[in-house]
């Protein structure tokens, strides 16, 4: 499988501390119109937009040069689209209600 990267613009109500500490999360449909993310017990769904401009993506690199304080980075990859993402809450489902015959009492199926 090849790596892909996207970036990801998430709104809602979630702080940087929520996500340092699931460490993980778990993405459905990305190569839908509205894909679904989850972090923890939050849940985002979104869309994919054009970027201004092109974003490019960067990996720190170990070897840093020569006495120098600032990292070196190597080029990953670009990308020109952005899947943005709102929060969503999740409603449990109302159980279905049982049919009902002409009388009002309950009908049940033998099958």
């Amino acid at each position: 499988m090849k790596d892909m990267y996207i970036l990801l613009e998430v709104t809602g109500i979630i702080d940087s501390e929520a996500l340092l500490k699931n460490g993980s999360c778990r993405i459905l449909g990305l190569t839908t119109a509205n894909p679904i993310l989850q972090i923890g017990n939050n849940v985002f769904t979104g869309e994919y937009k054009e970027t201004f401009g092109t974003m490019m993506f960067f990996d720190e690199n170990d070897d840093q040069g020569q006495n120098s304080d600032e990292p070196s980075l190597g080029y990953i990859c670009k990308a020109d689209r952005k899947l943005e993402l709102h929060r969503i809450i999740l409603k449990p489902k109302k159980p279905l209600e049982e049919p009902k015959g002409k009388d009002g009492t309950s009908v049940t199926s033998t099958k």
